[in-house]
């Protein structure tokens, strides 16, 4: 699979809530290197999200 270089990728709770879920979170930052998110959806997300 070829990685593709994105600058910011902003993701709403239910991508956090199912990859979660499964234990699959880190695979945001390895596929997309930086995720960045409002605080609202941090919050709503209930959890800390990793850096």
């Amino acid at each position: 699979m070829m990685q593709k270089d994105y600058e910011v990728v902003i993701a709403d709770t239910s991508c956090f809530i199912l990859l979660s879920k499964i234990g699959e979170l880190e695979l945001l930052h390895t596929i997309f290197g930086q995720v960045t998110t409002t605080a609202i959806i941090a919050k709503e997300f209930g959890i800390e999200l990793p850096a």
